[in-house]
């Protein structure tokens, strides 16, 4: 059912949602959290500081109000990331890379900016819409060049997140570590996707 490009787009992205030690494990795979290490193991947190409340695999409460983010299981967190990321995002219709640091965007930004840093990046409208102009634009286009510009955008909203509201300044040396690997990872050429 999933693609290999979203596949390595969802594995990718628990380096960041979850941690550099992210495996899936039976535990892991039921979303367990009765211990920190289960906790731990899924990503689970509930940080009054961070603005995206209770969060699970990565998946944040304050975006997913329709969710129960404590019973969240990895296929079920899976298939939120498929249909609202992906599929709304319309990485679906992107080459490969593009689409990989698309839907991280997505992930991380919501779906809605994370169109408009592709469509600036593309130098199309601006809209926040992934219409048929948007995909053939991207396309058509050099990945490497359409990667960095969006991650360049990308370093700019966080370093305006924290101008704005220095208090989210202890999350900007991770948000930019994150910006530079998905850089890394999705502009080397000796990767498929």
């Amino acid at each position: 059912m999933y693609t290999v490009a979203f596949e390595k787009a969802v594995d990718h992205a628990m380096l960041y949602e979850v941690g550099g030690f992210w495996k899936l494990t039976p535990e892991v795979e039921a979303g367990l959290i009765g211990t920190a290490a289960q906790k731990k193991a899924v990503g689970y947190t509930n940080d009054p500081h961070d603005n995206g409340g209770e969060t699970k695999f990565g998946v944040a409460k304050n975006a997913n109000l329709d969710l129960d983010i404590k019973n969240l299981d990895w296929n079920g967190a899976k298939e939120v990331y498929y249909r609202r990321y992906w599929v709304n995002g319309s990485c679906d219709k992107l080459p490969g890379r593009i689409a990989v640091l698309h839907f991280d965007g997505c992930v991380n930004h919501g779906v809605g900016r994370a169109n408009k840093f592709l469509q600036r990046a593309l130098n199309v409208s601006a809209d926040g819409v992934i219409g048929p102009a948007t995909c053939a634009k991207a396309n058509a286009s050099d990945a490497i060049d359409v990667c960095n510009a969006i991650c360049d955008q990308r370093t700019q909203f966080y370093k305006d997140i924290v101008a704005n509201n220095p208090s989210q300044g202890r999350y900007l040396g991770g948000w930019l570590r994150r910006i530079d690997e998905m850089r890394e990872f999705t502009c080397d050429l000796t990767r498929n996707f």
